[in-house]
């Protein structure tokens, strides 16, 4: 129904003006109603189309692969075969270290020099001296299979060495002679055997250690009196 169609021209002649004004404002009061009691259409959202993707799983390539090579390590046991207590141990060495770093290590360990040092792998036998190797040769030539330290729980292999040497030899007697300390005769201390081992006092206890002189006779009276003349 419109606004044309309900209230026609031809109709305002036969009603008074204040009930067409008054029909008119119901009109548009109720096509207001009418407009909201319409069912308002829903929105139609549109998913958007995504691509199916399979999980990302990315295993980063190991360091062999990369052609890296990482060092190995083992655990170093340095035992001397005359003085243990001067036995020692490396946690963790790379298999590339060199027999001439051990002997190195030996030396130092002593605090000097130590002529014709022999090493022995594993036990102490000719079969197992290295004295025919060079110094230049590594642990991984010896055939010493290391680990890789990649965690804290890693246990690694276990090698042990032995060395000898010989003992210093001079060819003066006198130098190869062990030093004897003589024994006081009197317990006295350095400072008064000094005092009385210097020449001032030896002149004076010699003295001291003189027999006493003789003395003359005293000639004596007939009378028993001492004659003082």
């Amino acid at each position: 129904v419109t606004h044309d169609s309900f209230f026609g021209t031809a109709s305002y002649g036969y009603l008074p003006p204040n009930i067409i004004v008054f029909l008119e404002a119901r009109f548009v009061l109720l096509s207001r109603e009418l407009t909201k009691m319409a069912p308002k259409k829903k929105k139609v959202i549109r998913k958007k189309s995504s691509i199916p993707m399979t999980p990302f799983d990315y295993n980063p390539p190991n360091v062999f692969e990369l052609g890296v090579k990482p060092y190995l390590y083992v655990k170093c046991k340095i035992c001397c075969t005359a003085l243990p207590h001067l036995n020692f141990e490396w946690p963790a060495v790379p298999t590339d270290l060199t027999l001439s770093a051990i002997k190195e290590a030996i030396v130092k360990r002593h605090g000097g020099s130590l002529p014709k040092l022999t090493l022995f792998k594993g036990v102490v036998h000719p079969e197992h001296s290295l004295a025919r190797l060079s110094d230049s040769t590594t642990l991984k030539d010896l055939g010493c299979e290391g680990v890789f330290m990649g965690g804290p729980d890693v246990v690694l292999p276990t090698i042990t060495f032995y060395y000898d040497f010989t003992a210093a030899c001079f060819d003066d007697p006198i130098a190869a002679v062990e030093p004897d300390t003589l024994a006081s005769r009197h317990d006295i201390s350095v400072k008064l055997y000094r005092k009385l081992t210097a020449p001032p006092a030896q002149t004076v206890m010699q003295r001291h250690a003189a027999p006493p002189a003789p003395t003359p006779p005293v000639p004596i009276s007939t009378s028993g009196r001492v004659n003082n003349k």
